[in-house]
């Protein structure tokens, strides 16, 4: 991996997902990155920089930075010195010495770490198995799938004896417990989504798979009965509990790899210094008028009164002038915030995020024509134009500590996962639905629906360096929310 990937999907029926991909650069201490957004928004939607305000466009992204979790698969987990391996140490160690904090909490690092990996490495192999052309290719890898993951978890589950004994902390054991029912519902759910694709397609021994499957979801949900384990789904039920939990865990599994993050506005002690010079020059404007209506106008008389009045309004006028001409000058050289990265109490690096408006005379050229409207979207824009959207993303992560933080996993990368609620831009649009004609025998007519959608076009710019990429999508939405994202290929730059 030598520079950034990305992947866009709709999240719900209200908000896209953009989810980055930053390599960390294993020969330098440092690595920077630089992502830009460019996203085209009919003027008929009614979002502008009066309508939509920099205080809006931070409120609807929803932002999390975490590490890329170790690439394993599956058959790797349970080796020697692998994940599993390493969580057996560290619940021996910690059966030996259950009052040293440090043992407590790698032992909490292990189980999660090992649910994070499980979690990749079900999805990475059952997506190979999609991917994969040949009908006894698919059959082999999914036989080499159900076998790994019976050892995995029966693997796990004779851990369970090594932590019960008298002298453990209650959270620890049931931290355990925690962890056992996640890999069950992972497994489960895998198994689920696989079952699911071999059915739409045709394989040799489909049936017999299918039912292979279907024993092993029966088990799990079997064992999580006889475990009391509340995730069960039940019919007839609104099966509240179980997606709550679901939620639950997987946050609290998946937190070992979130990094913390605290925010701040940046510029505010320049901003400040500006509005102070901003002050001042009025201050000397209105002083040196004074001075020279005193040389003028020797005593008090309605001359002066006015000069002074008229002085007065230039001088306020003076200042705010100077400063939306400062403050608008130093936007430019500065970003709205910055986020400080943090993992155990040590800084990894720092992102600066900035929004603006920007004209379309204002583009770049390489973004106009990547744009490339077709004749017909040129039509519509000389009618209605465009507002665009233009945010800038700076991040810099200090790839030595990210390895030293991660010694005993290679951690290769940092995923910035952003979701962007387009709500505001629903208010302005039209009903989702229109009533169109149809002819219907001799004579006759018939109403059809139509769907009513419009396009905002979505723009990346990112890279490290001199590395650049470009990528264009398109959002389809309508009142009721986004209904597609399709990926348009760009025109050479």
């Amino acid at each position: 991996m030598n520079n950034v990937q990305e992947k866009i999907k709709i999240h719900d029926r209200y908000q896209f997902e953009i989810k980055y991909t930053y390599p960390l650069n294993q020969e330098l201490p440092e690595t920077d990155y630089l992502v830009e957004t460019f996203i085209f928004i009919p003027n008929n939607l009614g979002v502008n920089a009066d309508s939509y305000t920099k205080h809006d466009f931070y409120r609807d992204l929803q932002k999390y930075i975490r590490f890329k979790t170790p690439v394993f698969l599956l058959a790797s987990i349970i080796k020697e010195k692998g994940p599993l391996d390493r969580l057996k140490a560290e619940m021996t160690a910690l059966v030996e010495n259950p009052s040293n904090q440090e043992t407590g909490k790698d032992y909490l690092y292990q189980l999660k770490m090992l649910c994070s990996i499980l979690k990749s490495a079900l999805r990475d192999e059952g997506d190979y198995i999609e991917t994969c052309q040949a009908s006894s290719d698919k059959h082999a890898l999914i036989e080499r799938l159900l076998e790994n993951i019976a050892r995995i978890t029966d693997g796990f589950r004779r851990l369970r004896p090594i932590i019960q004994v008298p002298h453990l902390q209650s959270e620890q054991v049931t931290f355990y417990n925690f962890s056992d029912e996640y890999i069950s519902l992972m497994v489960e759910k895998s198994l689920f989504k696989l079952q699911e694709y071999l059915k739409s397609i045709e394989i040799k021994s489909q049936e017999e798979l299918c039912a292979r499957i279907g024993e092993i979801i029966k088990n799990e949900i079997k064992y999580r009965e006889e475990k009391h384990y509340p995730s069960l789904v039940r019919e007839n039920s609104s099966n509240e509990e179980i997606i709550y939990r679901m939620r639950i865990l997987k946050k609290i599994m998946g937190s070992i790899l979130f990094l913390k993050t605290f925010t701040q506005t940046e510029g505010r002690v320049i901003e400040q210094i500006l509005m102070g010079l901003a002050a001042g020059m009025a201050m000397a404007f209105a002083t040196g008028m004074l001075f020279l209506s005193r040389r003028v106008f020797s005593d008090l008389t309605l001359s002066l009164f006015i000069v002074l009045v008229v002085s007065y309004i230039f001088k306020d006028r003076l200042k705010e002038l100077s400063k939306i001409y400062m403050v608008g000058f130093l936007k430019k050289y500065t970003y709205d915030y910055k986020t400080i990265l943090m993992t155990n109490l040590t800084r990894i690096g720092f992102c600066r995020e900035t929004f603006t408006f920007l004209k379309e005379k204002n583009l770049p050229a390489e973004i106009v024509k990547i744009r490339n409207k077709d004749y017909l979207s040129e039509l519509d824009n000389g009618y209605v134009g465009e507002n665009v959207i233009y945010s800038k993303k700076y991040i810099k992560i200090q790839s030595s500590e990210c390895r030293r933080i991660y010694a005993d996993f290679q951690v290769d990368g940092i995923h910035d996962i952003i979701r962007f609620n387009i709500r505001h831009f629903l208010d302005k649009m039209d009903n989702p639905e229109s009533l169109l004609y149809l002819p219907d025998g001799p004579g006759g007519f018939k109403m059809v629906p139509g769907l009513c959608t419009y396009h905002i076009n979505i723009i990346l710019k990112y890279g490290m360096g001199d590395q650049k990429e470009y990528h264009k999508f398109r959002l389809v939405l309508n009142r009721d929310g986004i209904k597609r994202i399709i990926e348009i290929p760009c025109s050479a730059i």
